[in-house]
């Protein structure tokens, strides 16, 4: 449960500076890709003390962050 909260924070963390920060596109971008490495990175972690990593666990986290940071990259910058 405390890693689950650990991700609350990370995320919580990087939407809260994608909303202040909103004047500033590139450092909503860095905020974002910032994000993405901390949910890899948080990913690997849970995993390795819960089943222990594995490279499919980490393709399937690292895929999801691309996927977002894309997604959020596309709307910082389509404004």
């Amino acid at each position: 449960m405390s890693h689950h909260l650990a991700l609350i924070g990370i995320v919580g963390l990087g939407l809260w500076g994608i909303i202040a920060f909103s004047y500033d596109p590139w450092f909503q971008s860095i905020i974002v890709i910032s994000l993405s490495v901390g949910f890899v990175w948080w990913g690997l972690v849970h995993h390795w003390l819960h089943e222990g990593a594995k490279i499919g666990i980490l393709l399937e986290y690292l895929a999801i962050a691309l996927l977002g940071a894309g997604i959020l990259l596309s709307v910082i910058w389509s404004r």
